[in-house]
């Protein structure tokens, strides 16, 4: 079984990021703010970064 870290709601806005949205197109699809957004793709890196930081710690 797989533990899904994000959201729904962050891969919706992910999927949509990576097809070259800005954040004003995906707070209009999605009817949300742009500091939503932003605060979603915010989270996105920060899950990502994660096991980089875990790894490199003595």
């Amino acid at each position: 079984m797989s533990k899904f870290l994000l959201t729904n709601r962050e891969r919706e806005v992910f999927e949509l990021l990576v097809q070259d949205k800005t954040t004003k197109d995906i707070a209009q699809q999605l009817f949300i703010s742009e500091r939503t957004v932003r605060n979603h793709i915010f989270n996105v890196m920060w899950f990502e970064i994660q096991p980089l930081r875990s790894n490199s710690m003595p």
